[in-house]
């Protein structure tokens, strides 16, 4: 125990030094920087030792050993290179997340922003690097909320579409605080997320090494989002907004990403911005969105032309998958049954999900009276819908609810203990479905 603590003892006190070494560089690196022109300084042997061994103790997790190799390298050439700024980075934040006292921790905390200026000063990059200041600004000093906001801010107008996935969390979350703080206007709030919603979603589509890491910012900015997930919130915004500049193609593209995301395509600026955009820059989305808003209008034989151009314009199978299921929902509409069938199948193969299976299921459920000549027959057409409707939310947990009141409505149609006798049927035997379904489902009884 008595070693345990001398041990413990020993550790503080040699962070402690550290910490003390570590802030007094950033003054006397400020006065050698006057000095030092070149990339490494006056001795680049040294200067590259340094780097290598700070370099490797990082890469080996052991930060205390990186941090003197690491000082050594910051103060005699600090424009030897941008692993020098990407490790003090992080050997800050082991000493933050380990330092209990709060003016140490606070000092910690602006020397690593003074790191993040100096790192723009010298390897630019101002976008990118502003949007991990502001991420970490936002994490450590949540009182200077306006600050962060306003970094991040500036970090996604640089970056755009190159924006990194956590700046996008941080720049939304920041928004929500200041809206939290009354600092920011609700319509702000939405704002800010239809920009950060259309980046995620543009990456989202090229798919690659980063996909994982804007699929995870989406989640965490659609939990965020919830609070304000209102369609006629967003609806006011993009009226005010397509009012002022109808002929914006990139707001209309962004007003079509968001609402047809929060499924708000019922109303008439999602009709407009959805028009304008198909007419003057056909793609995928507008093919598509001017096939949704067909069926809304139900104008069935027009959205199969739109879902077909839609397919037409894909560029990979997730965008052929919602192609393939517009299509089968259009010519289910128009009762063409069998054909909307194979479209949905069409879209399986493409996607594991569940709102094909549903969709077949409305689509039995549909042919029902037309399909067999007695109480029990036409009872049955329901069984295999139901069974439609339990695989799709098997397959998608998020669909549970609406699986669970289709298959309580539709299962009052189910044939009764007496249907079942006279048509030679036990409960749950194997039935064969017949008319254009012929499918095997099992006897269910109501």
């Amino acid at each position: 125990m008595i070693y345990g603590l001398l041990k413990e003892n020993m550790i503080n006190k040699k962070i402690s030094i550290i910490i003390v070494l570590l802030l007094s560089t950033f003054s006397v690196s400020s006065m050698n920087r006057n000095i030092i022109s070149d990339k490494y300084g006056n001795d680049s042997i040294t200067c590259l030792q340094n780097l290598t061994l700070s370099r490797e103790f990082v890469k080996q997790k052991s930060i205390a050993d990186a941090i003197k190799p690491w000082r050594k390298a910051y103060i005699s050439c600090p424009k030897s290179s941008k692993n020098l700024y990407i490790d003090g980075s992080k050997i800050f934040k082991y000493l933050i997340k380990n330092q209990n006292d709060a003016l140490v921790k606070n000092h910690l905390i602006d020397s690593l922003m003074s790191l993040y200026d100096l790192r723009i000063s010298i390897f630019g990059q101002e976008g990118y690097v502003l949007g991990l200041k502001g991420a970490d600004m936002l994490k450590y000093f949540p009182d200077k909320i306006d600050e962060s906001f306003q970094i991040l801010k500036k970090s996604v107008e640089l970056e755009g579409s190159k924006s990194k996935a956590s700046a996008l969390v941080a720049y939304f979350h920041s928004a929500t605080k200041k809206f939290e703080s009354g600092l920011l206007e609700k319509s702000d709030v939405l704002e800010v997320y239809s920009i950060v919603s259309s980046i995620i979603d543009d990456n989202l589509s090229k798919g690659g090494k980063s996909e994982k890491f804007y699929l995870k910012a989406f989640e965490k900015i659609e939990k965020l989002f919830v609070p304000f997930a209102s369609c006629d919130d967003l609806v006011t915004m993009f009226n005010e907004k397509y009012n002022s500049n109808k002929d914006d193609l990139i707001l209309n593209k962004q007003i079509v990403k968001v609402l047809s995301k929060k499924e708000c395509t019922s109303s008439e600026v999602f009709y407009l911005a959805s028009k304008m955009l198909h007419k003057n820059q056909k793609s995928f989305l507008s093919a598509n969105s001017m096939g949704k808003l067909s069926l809304n209008r139900s104008k069935f034989s027009e959205a199969v032309t739109f879902y077909k151009e839609a397919l037409d314009l894909s560029e990979n199978n997730d965008q052929k998958a919602n192609s393939y299921y517009g299509l089968s929902a259009s010519y289910f509409k128009n009762s063409y049954y069998e054909k909307a069938r194979s479209y949905a199948y069409k879209s399986i193969e493409l996607k594991s999900w569940g709102n094909p299976y549903v969709l077949i299921g409305d689509i039995y459920a549909a042919s029902a009276k037309n399909c067999g000549s007695n109480a029990f027959e036409y009872g049955m057409v329901y069984s295999a819908a139901i069974d439609k409707f339990l695989k799709a939310k098997n397959i998608d947990k998020s669909l549970t609810d609406l699986v669970s009141k289709k298959i309580a409505v539709y299962s009052k149609y189910l044939p009764s203990n007496e249907d079942a006798f006279f048509s030679g049927y036990e409960e749950n035997a194997t039935y064969e479905v017949g008319c254009w379904i012929k499918e095997t489902t099992k006897v269910r009884l109501k």
